[in-house]
């Protein structure tokens, strides 16, 4: 947090202004709370398993069964809102390194205030939160490096998630089956829903700060850059133009027909 804070404030003397990155992340909080929302939402709707909120027996057949259909119909869903959230997002202008470093100022100091949040409510789930903390510090360092020690470097800071995921599966013998197991910890109500926020911060930054890595970061654009019309109007758009000229060609082709 403090070496967070540190980069905020020579950004500020700087004069390197945060608000386009910190709209950019706020962005990719909204597609993250789209699917968190779906989840919850498909939850209230049956498509998840559900009981008691108490854990579940890994050796049962409910602990190895996936909702399929469930899953593919979310999966679809976040498809379609990340279409509308990239819009935003995309880079239509040369990204200056003062983008880039606004933008993983932005990054940081969220996950920063997130490490707050898990101290209050769990100090002990902040094992899993550290390594991102921690090792996401070097990316502003390495922006000059090859694709793969920025990629590497970022995927270091998934070893917390990883060691989870990793416990389920050799102590309790899921396999592959374990991050489907935790999904139904949350299901049945064993895991708390304010869990579900707190993912969606990370999720952000995590997304934020691979787009940097991959040097497909872009600040959120001024209303001058953005197209006269949003992502949805302008698909609500094309789809009614085509169906208009489909049906005009049909019946232009009728009188040809009659007169052949």
């Amino acid at each position: 947090m403090a070496t967070a804070i540190d980069l905020f404030a020579r950004c500020r003397r700087r004069h390197i202004a945060l608000a386009p990155a910190l709209r950019a992340y706020r962005s990719r909080l909204a597609f993250w709370a789209w699917v968190v929302g779906l989840f919850e939402l498909f939850r209230l709707l049956g498509a998840w398993p559900n009981g008691v909120a108490r854990p579940i027996p890994p050796s049962s057949a409910l602990a190895h069964d996936w909702a399929t259909k469930g899953l593919l119909g979310l999966a679809v869903l976040a498809v379609l809102g990340w279409f509308v959230t990239r819009e935003r997002l995309l880079p239509r202008r040369a990204i200056t390194t003062e983008d880039e470093l606004a933008g993983h100022t932005a990054s940081l100091l969220c996950l920063g205030a997130l490490s707050l949040l898990f101290v209050a409510t769990n100090p002990f789930a902040l094992l899993f939160l550290l390594p991102s903390l921690h090792v996401w510090l070097w990316l502003p360092q390495v922006r000059g490096a090859p694709l793969g020690v920025r990629l590497g470097v970022l995927a270091l800071g998934f070893a917390g998630p990883v060691l989870l995921i990793d416990s389920f599966a050799g102590r309790f013998g899921l396999g592959w089956d374990a991050p489907w197991y935790l999904l139904e910890l949350r299901s049945v109500g064993y895991v708390p829903f304010v869990v579900m926020p707190l993912l969606v911060v990370w999720l952000a930054g995590a997304g934020q700060l691979a787009a940097l890595a991959a040097r497909r970061y872009a600040p959120y654009p001024s209303a001058a850059e953005l197209p006269p019309s949003g992502p949805l109007r302008r698909v609500v758009r094309s789809t009614v133009l085509a169906v208009h000229d489909r049906r005009r060609r049909a019946s232009s082709a009728v009188p040809e027909a009659l007169e052949g």
